[in-house]
């Protein structure tokens, strides 16, 4: 009888994901939970039972067992419990979801994959990383041993976790970023430049009124002939890069299908017509054609920066960031 040890009950999603592919595959005969919270003993996810703690695994048969990690609220965690499902002797079982794309991808042992997660050709997760619904790991990206990436956040392109990163719901990352090991990226962060090992990034995308000079109610900020050029210039800029017919000038980059890639290519296409560098969290900052242009106008053109350092030096944080060094 094959078993399949699941550790931590905490977890019923990870229940879920274990069921639904034993459903496709009949992979197990027995599926069981182990939690070491006495308290939980007997109890049921989904019709699982918790049978014993953690250290019951030291007395399955490694012939005809399996254990899988479902430990994910801290990588720390997940780690420490990796580490004694190794020394039992008991194999890992990789849970992947029956509809998630897997042409191209590198995988390591122990590792996890919810619904409706997207793992981009040539990226790699490493032992024990664990990638939550909804989430995106864009190509070539790289994401370290005992990583988590929460639901629905986004890795770009060639983004680098280190080991033991954690990566909130619903944040995003630029590409090229590295992440460093043991950091973590706060839910709904957008992070813009590398993060330090053993750091928190927090923040979210700052209002644009608070950016903006208040005008009194009923008034708008006085145009000039420069400014409008500058203006249709953004919105003619916007309309080819996000394939639209027209941009009005309160209308969010974001809302009209904008993303991080898109940014990054407008803020080129107006740097080479303007000869103005400016950081790509601007794009954020600004996020329509009226913003982005008095913006411009009153920014003043500079050198471009050397291709080959990729503009990481240049990249300003939109973050209020804590770094938090252990």
């Amino acid at each position: 009888m094959r078993t399949l040890y699941l550790c931590g009950a905490g977890n019923s999603e990870g229940v879920r994901l274990a069921l639904v592919i034993n459903r496709r595959e009949a992979r197990w005969d027995r599926i069981v939970l182990l939690d070491d919270d006495p308290a939980k003993l007997g109890l049921q996810r989904l019709g699982v039972e918790v049978v014993g703690p953690i250290d019951a695994l030291r007395d399955a048969d490694p012939s005809c067992s399996e254990a899988a990690n479902l430990v994910a609220r801290a990588t720390k965690g997940r780690r420490a419990v990796r580490e004694r499902i190794l020394a039992s002797g008991v194999p890992f079982a990789t849970l992947i979801s029956p509809d998630v794309e897997l042409q191209g991808v590198t995988l390591g042992r122990d590792v996890i994959v919810y619904q409706n997660a997207t793992l981009g050709p040539e990226s790699t997760l490493e032992e024990g990383a664990c990638v939550f619904m909804g989430a995106v790991v864009g190509h070539e990206a790289r994401v370290g041993a005992c990583c988590v990436i929460a639901p629905n956040a986004v890795l770009n392109a060639r983004v680098v976790l280190g080991e033991g990163a954690y990566v909130g719901s619903n944040a995003s990352i630029l590409p090229e970023i590295t992440i460093g090991p043991w950091a973590t990226v706060g839910a709904g962060s957008a992070v813009v430049q590398d993060v330090p090992g053993h750091a928190t990034a927090v923040g979210v995308l700052a209002d644009v009124f608070l950016l903006a000079p208040e005008q009194p109610v009923g008034t708008a900020a006085p145009a000039t002939t420069a400014n409008d050029q500058m203006e249709a210039l953004v919105a003619g800029v916007w309309r080819e890069v996000l394939g639209v017919a027209s941009v009005g000038r309160d209308q969010n980059f974001f809302d009209l299908g904008g993303n991080s890639l898109l940014a990054i290519q407008s803020r080129e296409r107006l740097r080479q017509a303007t000869g103005i560098e400016f950081p790509i969290v601007e794009m954020f900052r600004f996020p329509t054609a009226a913003l982005l242009a008095r913006f411009l106008s009153g920014a003043s053109a500079a050198p471009a920066v050397d291709s080959l350092e990729r503009g990481r030096t240049r990249r300003a944080s939109l973050l209020r960031r804590v770094l938090d060094r252990h």
